[in-house]
């Protein structure tokens, strides 16, 4: 846009907004630094108020008005921004009418709406600031999410193409190719939909060396390898691989030994809200899940055969270690920890758990205030 000067012919618009900047006693050094249709109008404004605040008194005149140079400086700076004429003029307009005889009002109008303007510029730009860092932590958060999601998954497909993995179905029927139960009628035979697992635990055990176990928890999507090593830290942010992951991965405490049971064997995993690891975990304290005898027996699986478990408590409490306890000094005091848990089921499975029993407890986050908690006992 070129710029105009006195000689130029204004239109009726430009030279009512001429005559408003005339007699507001703007100068293009008040409004050059605003650069913007957006802060150039909240000057306006300010200083505006702050000449009415100050000239409140004086009579209403009508006043002689003639443009200067400087006059037009301004039209074309607010032309340059895409300020629309209408809106200075409406903002603008009582100046026209405005008995203005002190100076000083004006220079102080000025100098305030400057300093707010400004302070609010510098706010705006601190916000902006902040929200953009925010937002880049958010978005390496995402990303770091989807990473290690994908590394899980990685994982998982390498994991279940290495393990082969098989379920046979466990029968009471005497057959050469068939597993035998005895003729009485057992735990096997009242949980119908029963099967042992077949686990390649030496090519487990070559992508990670601490591998000790593998457990299928029906109904849900645990079904996965487990792992123990010298502490309880180490697999919260490690997954199968070793490899750098808060996703973790599911182990043994270190206190237990997968192949000399105690008294209380936990294992754990991260509740993760995409139900990977023991997130759906969630699942068994529902009805569906619970009422189901399909799901109440637990498969675990080790290098020396499988191992089967009988759900009989589950419920949710605040963090504490007393239900991880893995050892007692008697049975007295394993007795009390069994009718404890065995209490604080969400159902009553009906099963009865003595001291001679060796007990599995699965340990995860159910939120940031609680977890999520299964008691099973061995039962073959």
């Amino acid at each position: 846009m070129n710029k105009k000067d006195a000689n130029d012919v204004f239109s009726s618009e430009e030279q009512s907004l001429l005559d408003c900047l005339s007699s507001s006693y703007l100068s293009i050094e008040d409004v050059r630094w605003l650069k913007s249709k957006r802060w150039f109008k909240r000057f306006l404004k300010i200083y505006s108020k702050e000449l009415k605040k100050r000239y409140k008194n004086k009579p209403v005149i009508k006043k002689e008005i003639k443009p200067v140079k400087e006059d037009i400086e301004v039209l074309d700076f607010t032309q340059s921004i895409k300020m629309p004429s209408k809106e200075v003029i409406e903002i603008l307009d009582f100046t026209k009418t405005l008995d203005i005889t002190d100076i000083n009002g004006i220079v102080k109008a000025n100098e305030k709406a400057k300093k707010k303007v400004k302070l609010e510029k510098n706010i705006w730009t601190f916000v902006i600031a902040i929200c953009s860092f925010i937002l880049i932590i958010l978005m390496v958060i995402l990303i770091n999410w989807y990473l290690e999601n994908k590394k899980t998954n990685e994982v998982l497909d390498t994991i279940y193409e290495v393990a082969e993995l098989e379920e046979k179905p466990v029968t009471t029927t005497t057959n050469e190719n068939k597993v035998t139960t005895t003729k009485e009628p057992t735990l096997y035979d009242i949980y119908g939909n029963m099967s042992i697992l077949e686990v390649n635990f030496d090519n487990l055990k070559n992508i990670n060396p601490d591998t000790v176990g593998w457990i299928k928890v029906n109904g849900t999507k645990i079904n996965y390898p487990f792992v123990h090593t010298n502490d309880n830290d180490y697999y919260l942010k490690h997954t199968f691989d070793k490899t750098s992951n808060k996703k973790g991965w599911v182990f043994l405490d270190y206190r237990n030994d997968i192949n000399n049971l105690s008294k209380n064997n936990v294992l754990y995993a991260h509740g993760l809200v995409t139900n990977e690891m023991f997130g759906s975990m969630r699942k068994t304290l529902k009805p569906s899940w619970y009422k189901n005898k399909d799901n109440q027996i637990i498969t675990i699986a080790t290098p020396n055969g499988n191992l089967k478990w009988q759900v009989f408590s589950i419920y949710t409490i605040e963090p504490e270690s007393y239900y991880i306890t893995t050892s007692f000094s008697n049975d007295e005091k394993f007795n009390a920890f069994l009718q404890t848990i065995k209490s604080r089921s969400i159902y009553d499975f009906g099963v009865t758990v003595t001291t001679s029993d060796k007990i599995l407890t699965l340990s995860s986050c159910y939120d940031d205030e609680k977890r999520m908690v299964l008691h099973a006992k061995l039962i073959g």
